[in-house]
């Protein structure tokens, strides 16, 4: 797909009635500072609330705190090159798609722009536009790694990130209730733009309510915004040029030729047959900018890196010690990876010697292949231990892996090789007999039975059967969530009283539940969900139950009965 060019500067599309910012006598925006003596977000509401209708109020109340902000670097890999290439600023640059003389132009710069080198163009074309075109290529894992860094960065300024999977180098920031912390968000907003730009970046970074808006604004300036209200959101959103979007190429000219040339000239289009026309992306471009999709922010946390590490009390100078430490730590390394398809590309080991210096031995080893075999490795690490001087002695060493996706051997050959020893299970067991009795060890099994405390037994264990955890149920978006209930061995008598208990003094059920050791629920804002009806044994004396689940915020989930026979309440157990 061709990306869009990486313009100059521009002016904020938002003028003063998105920001409500003065202008000087240029009729430039004045930038410092607040206005009108409030912060962002409370000038909206200097009017009076009594006359509003109650939702409007209670609107205003969440937009105060529910704020999304937008960080885009426009043409991110291109940024990339130019800060290892600083002489390339003021000459035509590209990144082009492969070192191939017909590959496309992914991305350029504004020099480029200028003398008419456009994305999409072949490498050959745009030489002949300009010889002074210099070009190279970005790796995905170049570019990868850097996206992973700024998403750690932008982790300083907000708990919750979520990059944009398919446009490097645009970040959404969950930037709602950082007003104690990081003062007015147009402050903070600041404090985040500044930083970006002490590293060399150039990016916009809007504060505003929805990710499609803020999105918008971010990549048509390349300084701070923010929006006091979703309206002014809005009107500032359908002045953004399409050129500015992440639109097909073919899209945006033939968009061109109709002379359309804003988001508010492509919502005046009919929606009937937009989808067929331009594509399923500009329809959903239009559905987020009516505000008609549902869009929230995903926040994710970057990978945590695989890494072990270990300090020694006394420096260790012994080589073949310290291989089977290195060992030691590699087993749950692996494991890890295991679980997650992955396999060890490169293996980095790092020694920090005790020595005055404090010199710190860096070395890569690398496998012939991405594996998951500790032997192969442990092989690579002796190897290069036995031609090191530890005279010093090592005071840490840390073992690092960069992962690759793991070939399906690698994975065959790890599963073969058991975690768990089931011949030292049974081991412990019979010691565990012959110190405490033979029905000591046992393991829960499902028995059938109408009442709860008949639905499970004990059986006394013979031998190691592995886990076999039934399947979860998912639903399009998430696992279903799986409730554990905790059953007491036998039901615990409460209080007295009828069924009526539960609606009219639950609070009495929550105090004789109690028990030492364990918090009682909080006794506000009680919830009972119920009654469940049970009834079994007629055949030996007939047993009628009306089970309740009573839940209070903050707090643990009461798993309760009526005993209709003995109008008395019982406890069964607790939900977690």
């Amino acid at each position: 797909m061709v990306r869009r060019a990486f313009p100059e500067a521009h002016r904020r599309t938002a003028g003063a009635e998105a920001r409500r910012v003065p202008l000087d006598e240029a009729g430039e925006p004045v930038t410092g500072g607040e206005t009108n003596g409030c912060e962002a977000g409370d000038c909206e509401t200097a009017e009076d609330d009594s006359a509003r209708p109650a939702l409007l109020a209670r609107a205003a109340a969440i937009h105060r705190t529910d704020r999304i902000a937008c960080v885009a670097l426009p043409a991110f890999p291109l940024q990339l090159v130019l800060r290892r290439q600083p002489d390339w600023r003021g000459e035509p640059a590209a990144v082009v798609e492969q070192d191939n003389p017909l590959a496309p132009l992914l991305w350029v710069n504004e020099a480029a722009l200028r003398v008419g080198i456009l994305p999409g163009m072949r490498y050959a074309a745009a030489l002949s536009v300009d010889h002074r075109l210099r070009a190279t290529t970005v790796t995905d894992t170049r570019r990868d790694k850097a996206v992973a860094a700024l998403h750690r960065h932008l982790l300083r300024y907000s708990p919750r990130v979520e990059p944009a999977g398919d446009d490097p180098g645009v970040f959404w920031l969950d930037a709602g209730g950082l007003e104690r912390v990081d003062g007015t968000p147009r402050q903070w907003a600041a404090r985040l733009w500044q930083s970006l730009q002490r590293a060399h970046f150039t990016a916009g970074v809007t504060v505003g309510y929805s990710r499609f808006g803020t999105c918008c604004l971010s990549r048509a300036h390349r300084e701070v915004l923010v929006l006091d209200a979703p309206a002014a959101e809005q009107a500032a959103c359908r002045r953004v040029p399409l050129s500015r979007l992440d639109l097909a190429p073919a899209v945006r000219d033939d968009l061109t030729r109709l002379g359309l040339k804003t988001i508010d000239d492509l919502l005046r289009l009919p929606a009937a047959g937009l989808g067929a026309r331009f594509g399923a992306g500009t329809l959903k471009l239009v559905q987020l900018a009516r505000g008609l999709g549902f869009d929230p922010l995903q926040p994710a946390l970057p990978p945590e890196p695989v890494r072990a590490e270990e300090h020694f009390d006394e420096p260790e100078t012994d080589a073949w010690r310290l291989l089977f430490v290195i060992k030691r730590r590699l087993h749950p390394l692996l494991a890890r990876l295991a679980d997650e398809t992955r396999a060890v590309a490169l293996l980095r080991l790092e020694l920090r010697l005790a020595d005055r210096a404090g010199t710190l031995l860096s070395h890569d080893l690398r496998p012939a292949a991405p594996t998951l075999d500790v032997v192969l490795l442990t092989e690579l690490v002796r190897l290069r231990l036995e031609n090191l001087d530890l005279a010093a002695g090592v005071e840490r060493v840390t073992v690092s892996i960069a992962p690759a996706a793991a070939p399906a051997e690698a994975l065959e050959l790890f599963r073969r090789r058991p975690r768990r020893d089931p011949e030292a299970a049974l081991r412990a067991v019979a010691r565990l007999r012959a110190e405490m009795g033979d029905s000591a060890v046992a393991r829960a099994e499902l028995r059938p039975g109408h009442l709860p405390e008949q639905g499970y037994g004990w059986r006394d264990i013979t031998g190691a059967v592995a886990p076999e955890p039934a399947a979860m149920t998912a639903t399009a978006t998430a696992p279903r969530p799986q409730l554990v209930r905790r059953v007491l061995p036998r039901p615990r008598p409460l209080v007295g009283g009828g069924p009526e208990l539960i609606l009219t003094d639950p609070a009495q059920l929550v105090r004789a539940a109690a028990t030492p050791g364990v918090p009682a629920l909080g006794q506000e804002a009680l919830r009972a969900h119920g009654p469940f009806l049970l009834s079994g044994g007629w055949w030996s004396g007939e047993v009628r139950r009306a089970y309740h689940y009573l839940e209070a915020d903050g707090g643990r989930v009461l798993w309760l009965f009526h005993a209709e026979a003995e109008q008395r309440w019982y406890l069964h157990g607790f939900v977690e």
